[in-house]
């Protein structure tokens, strides 16, 4: 599918499938995060995010031996010149790459956003693991939100900084937002690993903007456009919502607590009853009460890890909410002492489970637990 947009200042998208193709109609200022026609360049005449999936949605290997060669072999692939294009490169479907303008008076912004968020989320100051050599190619997981900033009005070259730190912190809003957690640690996640940027505005004198910030209209103009152009393309391209965080295990993923963990405990106890195991984890992953038990016991570990709460107080809520999941379905489950907040969790989950399917074999002895 081919759709054709005439952006707030003049220029052209073009975006399909595999490409979305910026063809500026003027000079234009641009300050870009790509390997290739990155930083600032007041020389460029296309900007392009790129989508390196293949056959069956698999990525394909790189044009080159590092990402700036890369990038000039995309360009050249979509007919532009490499000396004066910019690029950023995703595994996102453009066909669900979002535009969406902001305009308030004389002030216009348009962000045009593709992004995933599912397997690389990650925290700033998460473990990393990967360094740079001359000439070796480094690859890195997929999932990333790639942000374009177009408007007609020139900026201040300090002011195109800070509109991308501006937008970065709108980006992080939604991930935060949606209690999003890194797909590595036990952090909220502030990103993907591989975000990109590109700005792109005005030249000349006339009109220019010296902030972009959050006491500024431009800046909130930046920013909802941002937010929602986030939170739509997330949406698009996996489905990644508030509803879809409305479950247990969807909290506690970041935790390693997830339906294998809970899963092999069940089974250890009634091997064999596999079907039956997971039918009573999804029941209960979508009960609404211990949805809402669950999240504001995860939140206290949160306040807990960042020192917020002692860990007495901590300990003393967590007690206090699992006795109401006690007394919400009427069993008497062994609370852990003298164990960590999140082990204590996993532990009461698991006899949770383990009270439910007694509880069915004990009121249906010869049918399938249901």
């Amino acid at each position: 599918m081919e759709r054709i947009f005439k952006l707030c200042n003049g220029d052209r998208l073009t975006c399909t499938e595999q490409a979305a193709v910026f063809q500026f109609s003027g000079p234009r200022m641009v300050l870009s995060t790509g390997a290739s026609g990155g930083g600032m360049r007041d020389d460029l005449t296309a900007a392009f995010n790129y989508c390196d999936c293949g056959m069956a949605g698999v990525c394909q290997p790189m044009q080159g031996n590092n990402l700036w060669e890369h990038q000039r072999a995309v360009a050249r692939r979509l007919g532009l010149d490499p000396d004066h294009t910019t690029g950023l490169d995703t595994a996102a479907n453009l066909d669900n790459m979002v535009v969406i303008t902001k305009r308030w008076e004389d002030l216009q912004i348009t962000a045009a956003v593709s992004g995933g968020a599912d397997v690389n989320a990650l925290c700033a100051g998460d473990p990393a693991f990967l360094t740079e050599a001359d000439g070796a190619p480094t690859s890195v997981p997929p999932g990333t939100i790639n942000i374009f900033l177009i408007t007609d009005r020139p900026l201040a070259p300090g002011a195109m900084a800070e509109l991308m730190l501006t937008a970065t912190e709108a980006k992080t809003a939604v991930l935060r937002d949606l209690m999003q957690g890194s797909s590595i640690s036990r952090e909220l996640a502030t990103g993907t690993g591989t975000d990109g940027m590109v700005i792109i505005c005005g030249t000349g004198q006339e009109g220019m903007l010296l902030n972009a910030g959050k006491h500024f209209k431009f800046g909130e103009l930046a920013a909802q456009a941002v937010r929602e152009a986030v939170t739509e393309a997330l949406f698009r391209q996996t489905g990644f919502c508030a509803q879809e965080q409305h479950t247990v295990l969807r909290r506690l993923h970041r935790f390693g607590i997830t339906a294998d963990t809970l899963s092999a405990y069940c089974l250890a106890r009634r091997p064999g009853q596999d079907a039956a195991i997971a039918r009573t984890i999804k029941k209960l992953d979508q009960d609404a009460f211990l949805v809402g038990a669950v999240v504001l016991y995860v939140h206290l570990e949160d306040q807990r890890r960042a020192g917020m709460l002692t860990e007495l107080e901590a300990g003393d809520w967590g007690e206090h909410l699992l006795r109401q999941v006690q007394q919400h379905y009427r069993c008497d489950l062994p609370l852990l002492q003298e164990a960590a907040l999140m082990d204590k969790l996993e532990h009461f989950l698991c006899q949770l489970l383990m009270s439910n399917l007694l509880e069915q074999e004990r009121l249906y002895p010869n049918q399938p637990p249901i």
